[in-house]
């Protein structure tokens, strides 16, 4: 039992199991590492399998486990353990079939820019920092002469610097004045010296690699998202580019060709490093009927990824029947690659299962045999999966701690209750009340009062159990919204890479879903006779009226000839409502020509111009991501029922009036 002085201390403190779940490995949680020990063992057996194989092959490993069984947990783990030498770099399920190499190069891109926790250094900058030692190793010291050069006592500068550990290179030129940016040009010169000797020229690769090492030498935020920018192949405006000595991308680049070429370079690096670790998360929805395209596109990236890069371990985490799914869809060639070392997550041990709990409530120095009672410890133990036994456990102790009612299906029998089964009078008192009941009902009938009294008294019942059920649900999901859309607000600070064709394919994923709600919603896209550039967009088709939805981050050139044509769209097709979003976050709209063209689209009658502003962009991502973790079964709740909560909830946000309006609901 808890007594009243220490219940009210821990009033005070945050639910030692409220957190069950991770979203990506860079997240912190508490962490039982003697469950599934061998399963992450065999991880790190294949990644060191790549870094001890002479050609540096990439290696495949699947990891197969339910809804809520630790895969994610098991790669944070993972993420922990080896950050400090490997590259980690996560990514989540692509959305557009006709960009997956791209969003693979730029969700790694935005794993490679994520600080390492404790380390005031990015993952790129590790990369770097270990490839640009070893760079200036074999140039100076191992292999001068095969590298024609001009000696300098900056090459000597560098060797020292590294003895003490390869970071140091980082903390000697962590200011950005001008004698350290110099010192950073002679490394970029000498780190493409060793490119070009060893590696092509040709192509983009070493255009690059140029700015990979680029955005190393730079401290100043503002510096370092204009390279990011750029390393996205966003159009960065050029007197931006001016000031690191970067020129423009060419119009015509083919994103994907770009994206596998820095893939690339990024194998190339990680010889000098240690092997990549690529992580494929949240890949339920590719399974679905209207993702067979989406998922044969996938397979075909996996395998150019697993052709064109080497040294990297390559983890898919997968539903077993989505495991089995992919094994009928892929060719065989792609299925031996990636299931070279099969892990499969089972239900843990009960002494494991308590062992996860006591890791969780360490946080409160108390455990669960000090929160719980046996009863209520089987009863937390009875669930399925290791989520659904920790969000058991916080619902146990909101009971007991803040006195928030039980969920129905939570519910203990008190020994009480139990003794009062046990009761050898209980029969007679069923017998009883049976009698009493009975008898009721014909004195009922003699005064002619309503005869199916019984009836109503089991649809009252029934209407009861519906309302709670109902109260149940709309607290998961309450609960849910409130918790991400805080974990959202907090990670819209971080560097992130931003993409047109990223949340296209995220609104086509949100209508797609909304045919749950309105069967009718067709979905469409613009085109013209010939091929013209213009935004990345969707069209909505109901019954009544359609709707034209894209997205512009792109600027200069790139912005102008998009504007413009999607300009002619507006203007052939006036019985289409068209909408043009962009990111409060990216670069202003600017030029003559440009704002004339936008201006244009502004006063059109069917055009309507959104700048996605903080809560914008929150509330578009929070309404994306509860449909990706009902599909995932990392929420256990229905898709129709989120839907309709989160469209009143937030009836306010314009993608949401938009669908309100063309699903045909009341706000």
């Amino acid at each position: 039992m808890i007594d009243l002085h220490l219940g009210a201390k821990l009033q005070k403190r945050k639910n030692p199991f409220g957190s069950s779940r991770v979203d990506h490995p860079f997240q912190i949680h508490s962490d039982a590492d003697n469950v599934f020990s061998q399963e992450f063992n065999r991880i790190q057996s294949t990644l060191k399998d790549i870094k001890q194989d002479i050609n540096h092959q990439s290696k495949g490993v699947v990891v197969v486990g339910e809804p809520g069984f630790g895969k994610t947990h098991l790669m944070m783990r993972l993420a922990n353990s080896r950050l400090k030498t490997n590259r980690l770099l996560f990514i989540r399920q692509p959305n557009n079939p006709d960009a997956i190499i791209y969003h693979i190069y730029s969700r790694i891109l935005e794993s490679l820019i994520r600080c390492i926790p404790k380390i005031n250094y990015t993952q790129l900058e590790y990369l770097i920092a270990n490839s640009c030692a070893k760079i200036f190793q074999e140039i100076i010291v191992e292999n001068p002469d095969l590298y024609p050069k001009k000696e300098s006592k900056k090459d000597q500068t560098v060797i020292e610097l590294v003895k003490n550990g390869n970071l140091e290179l980082l903390s000697f030129l962590s200011s950005d004045t001008q004698a350290k940016r110099e010192f950073w040009e002679h490394i970029e010169n000498r780190s493409y010296l060793w490119w070009s000797t060893n590696h092509s020229t040709a192509g983009y690769a070493p255009e690059i690699f140029k700015g990979i090492i680029k955005f190393c030498g730079y401290r100043a935020i503002d510096y370092r998202r204009i390279i990011r920018e750029w390393l996205a192949m966003n159009d960065v405006p050029q007197k931006l580019l001016d000031k690191v000595k970067i020129a423009s991308w060419n119009k015509s680049i083919n994103r994907e060709e770009v994206s596998l070429e820095a893939l690339k370079v990024l194998g190339y690096l990680s010889l000098l490093d240690e092997p990549l670790i690529i992580v494929f998360d949240q890949l339920e929805g590719l399974g679905r009927e209207y993702n067979q395209n989406l998922l044969h596109c996938f397979g075909e990236a996996i395998k150019e990824i697993f052709t064109h890069i080497p040294n990297s371990l390559i983890i898919l985490n997968l539903f077993p029947d989505r495991w089995e799914q992919f094994k009928q869809e892929f060719d065989d060639s792609i299925v031996d690659r990636i299931s070279q070392c099969q892990v499969f997550l089972n239900k843990p041990s009960e002494e494991q299962l308590i062992t996860i709990l006591n890791e969780k409530s360490k946080s409160i120095n108390l455990t669960i045999e000090q929160l719980f009672t046996p009863q209520e410890i089987q009863k937390i133990l009875s669930k399925n999966s290791i989520r659904s036994i920790i969000n058991s456990a916080a619902d146990f102790y909101n009971y007991k701690i803040h006195n928030i009612p039980l969920p129905d299906y939570l519910k203990v029998e008190t020994n009480s209750q139990i003794a009062l089964q046990n009761n050898s009078n209980l029969q007679n008192l069923v017998s009883d009340i049976k009698q009493i009941k009975e008898l009721v009902l014909k004195i009922a009938e003699k005064l002619n009062i309503e005869s199916n009294l019984e009836e109503k008294i089991e649809q009252n019942n029934q209407k009861s159990v519906h309302q709670e059920t109902q109260t149940d649900t709309n607290k998961i999901i309450g609960d849910y919204l409130n918790q991400k859309y805080q974990q959202i607000e907090e990670e819209y600070s971080e560097s992130q890479v931003i993409t047109s064709s990223d949340d296209r394919g995220k609104l086509e994923k949100i209508f797609e879903s909304l045919k749950i709600i309105q069967p009718s919603l067709k979905l469409d896209f613009l085109t013209f006779d010939r091929p013209k550039k213009i935004p990345d967009h969707l069209v909505i088709q109901t019954e009544t009226q359609s709707y034209a939805i894209g997205f512009l981050y792109e600027g200069g050139n790139a912005f102008f000839s998009r504007m413009t044509n999607w300009n002619e769209l507006v203007a052939r097709n006036s019985h289409l409502k068209f909408y043009l979003y962009r990111d409060a976050r990216g670069y202003k709209v600017s030029g003559e020509k440009s704002m004339a063209e936008l201006d244009k689209f502004k006063n059109a009658d069917n055009g309507e111009y959104i700048v996605l502003i903080k809560d914008e962009r929150i509330t578009f991502e929070l309404l994306y991501q509860i449909i990706v973790d009902i599909q995932n079964q990392d929420l256990e709740a229905k898709l129709d029922e989120a839907l309709s909560i989160i469209l009143k909830r937030y009836s306010h946000h314009s993608l949401l009036k938009i669908a309100i309006e063309a699903i045909g609901i009341e706000a």
